[in-house]
């Protein structure tokens, strides 16, 4: 077997470094809006592996980019519209947890849970111990649906969609927002209503029994009965919350579709 003379030689030219921190940016907004506990808790040097580590596996689909010299003004509309691209992603998903927090927090104040609190390693402040059950089963539904994959096939294609030099958004990239937080209210107050439903049932039978029968107490039986039944509730529909999150993920990254990254 012979082997060539000539030594192999890599070139690294501007337009490849270029494109590397045009990736690395549009990753790095991407992961900086993930709602997963304690992620943002996590040591710097892991987050900047991770973020370095995805940006490297993407070598291939990096944009070729044509920047003159001494052209600053031409990179950085780059780099913003990578900043725009990125946070429309990670939004997407922060709203999608958002909507389960959400209807967390309504049925949280309806049955009385807001009195007990604990720490929340995400906002490093005290919550309602139903809303960080929220948070980390929707965590865990992250992975155990394979959301995650779904958010690199999401960065990738925008990366063979969206070339760097151009506008990365449409001009509608505002209403593709208010699109997602409205996603996120209707998602939440439909998981919430059902409970805030039943529990206003409870209240309206209580007063009424209150009412005719005077003599008995019922306000001390109200809390107890509330909280009773919300826990019944709440057992029944958590079984149904994997199928729940993968129908709400499908109809929150169905919005990014308008801007092609389906």
């Amino acid at each position: 077997m012979t082997f060539p003379d000539s030594p192999i030689r890599l070139h690294f030219g501007p337009e490849l470094l270029y494109g590397f921190v045009l990736t690395l940016t549009r990753v790095g907004c991407t992961l900086m809006c993930l709602p997963l506990p304690g992620f943002k808790d996590a040591a710097p040097m892991v987050r900047a592996g991770l973020v370095l580590g995805i940006t490297l596996l993407l070598m291939p689909l990096w944009p070729a980019v044509h920047v003159p010299p001494l052209s600053a003004g031409a990179f950085a509309v780059a780099a913003l519209n990578e900043v725009a691209c990125g946070l429309v992603i990670g939004l997407a998903l922060a709203f999608l947890n958002g909507a389960f927090q959400l209807a967390a927090q309504t049925i949280s104040m309806q049955a009385g849970f807001s009195f007990a609190s604990t720490f929340d390693p995400a906002s490093q402040a005290d919550s309602t111990v139903l809303q960080v059950l929220s948070q980390f089963a929707t965590g865990l539904l992250f992975f155990a649906l394979g959301i995650h994959h779904l958010i690199l096939r999401l960065i990738a294609r925008s990366l063979e969609i969206y070339s760097a030099g151009g506008d990365v958004l449409p001009q509608s990239s505002l209403a593709l927002i208010v699109a997602l937080g409205t996603k996120m209210f209707a998602t939440g107050l439909r998981l919430g209503l059902p409970v805030v439903a039943l529990l206003l049932l409870i209240d309206i039978a209580l007063s009424v029994l209150s009412r005719l029968h005077s003599q008995l107490h019922v306000i001390f039986i109200t809390f107890p009965v509330k909280t009773a039944l919300s826990f019944a509730f709440l057992a029944a529909i958590l079984v149904r919350w994997p199928e729940l999150y993968g129908n709400a993920a499908r109809e929150f990254f169905g919005v990014l579709a308008r801007i092609g990254l389906q």
